[in-house]
């Protein structure tokens, strides 16, 4: 997700694979849909994980057992100390690294150096990957995914780009908006990153594109973004988010090759028959046989807090949207679960990135998300969520699946 880039409210197209008609959907007595409210299922776990930042958000916590004094590290990306990062240099949204003795922290940032900033002073921070002078990277470096396999750090991420005229979007004279996709890199340390000679992902057609509308950004089709990665034996998996002119759905491509190679990439389920449709922001983890996506897709009704003030001066569209969350037994078919409420104290929650960990005999998901402030759009906390996944909760989830997508192979 672009900071600043508002994608609010988006309707869901009919080329999305058959979903329910009428929700809820009840199994083994338990409501199931888009608009079912699940956050009892889940528990604040710790505090503000990150903060005192002027905006950042998508907290990607891998953990790795190998390293006994800070086994969780995590990668986030935005503005650290002012607006797009004027003070550090080139480009605008950039990845900074952290880590943590607990995944509830506390959490520390990386200062360069091969030092770490436990005191929340963002003015320190030093990102580990900045926007590059390309077309397609010379502005925005977000929304990263990160898998640990082997001795190696592998990074799924958003870049933007001004695109074959090289004027920025809204500049004078712009005439093909900005460019989206998806880089990879790769690192041994998790701070020095060596990137993909091209994007992974991009769609050809944005290139020197004028928008879908004069002034506006979104391309008509494509604007590739925000990642989530994941290796199931030999493949790499990857789900991430697309435009089709009327929707911002969850799409999957798979690589069984060359991870930073872009032509080893295919599209195995694209913007003409999305995995789910208005899903944006997604983010996978996978449990056993089953799949959980997470996303803040719009179209709810936003919850409007009792203080007069407050109620004034929040931002409706933006409170629209609210954390989702469904199951798939292929990772291309996907179930509703429901949605989780924002924060008493935050306009929204958005932007989640999941992290799902066995802790003893139990299953949990630990929930990072970016707590917005109230009246506009910037997220000025990381927090966490977490549940616990019960074997009867995988059973209920795999009927409802079966349910729904009765002839899809898992």
């Amino acid at each position: 997700m672009v900071a600043g880039l508002v994608v609010v409210g988006i309707a869901s197209t009919g080329g999305a694979p058959p979903m329910p008609a009428n929700e809820p959907v009840i199994v083994d007595g338990q409501r199931f849909g888009r608009h079912v409210d699940r956050t009892a299922s889940w528990r604040q776990a710790g505090g503000d994980l990150l903060h005192g930042f002027v905006n950042m958000y998508h907290l990607s916590i891998v953990r790795d057992p190998a390293d006994r004094a800070y086994p969780y590290r995590g990668w986030f990306f935005g503005w650290a100390d002012d607006v797009c990062n004027t003070r550090i240099g080139h480009g605008c949204d950039m990845i900074f690294a952290a880590r943590a003795p607990r995944i509830t922290g506390p959490w520390e940032v990386y200062r360069g150096g091969g030092r770490w900033d436990a005191t929340m002073n963002p003015r320190l921070w030093e990102p580990v990957l900045v926007a590059q002078n390309r077309m397609y990277d010379a502005w925005h470096n977000g929304d990263p995914s990160v898998v640990r396999l082997g001795r190696r750090w592998y990074m799924a991420y958003s870049a933007t780009g001004h695109n074959r005229d090289g004027i920025p979007f809204g500049r004078p004279g712009d005439t093909d908006s900005d460019l989206n996709c998806v880089m990879g890199a790769v690192s041994d340390d998790g701070i020095r990153w060596t990137r993909s000679r091209a994007p992974i992902l991009m769609d050809p057609a944005n290139v020197g594109a004028p928008p879908m509308r004069p002034g506006e950004y979104l391309h008509a089709r494509g604007v590739y973004h925000r990642p989530s990665l994941r290796r199931e034996g030999s493949v790499w998996r990857l789900w991430f988010d697309t435009f089709t002119g009327s929707d911002m759905p969850m799409v999957v491509a798979e690589n069984r090759g060359d991870f930073l190679n872009p032509d080893d990439w295919r599209i195995v389920r694209g913007p003409d028959r999305p995995a789910l449709a208005n899903f944006p922001n997604p983010d996978v983890v996978r449990i056993d046989d089953v799949y959980f996506a997470y996303g803040d897709p719009g179209g709810y009704e936003p919850l409007v807090p009792s203080d007069p003030a407050l109620a004034a001066k929040m931002d409706r569209a933006w409170a629209s949207r609210k954390i989702m969350e469904a199951i798939s037994l292929n990772g291309l078919d996907w179930a509703p679960l429901g949605y989780l409420e924002r924060d008493a104290d935050a306009q929204a929650n958005h932007v989640p990135a999941a992290t799902a960990m066995r802790e003893g005999r139990a299953h949990w998901i630990y929930l990072t998300y970016g707590a917005q402030q109230w009246g506009g759009y910037f997220y000025d906390r990381i927090r966490m969520k977490r549940r616990q996944v019960t074997a009867a909760d995988l059973r209920t989830y795999r009927k409802l699946w079966r349910t729904l997508f009765p002839t899809a192979r898992p």
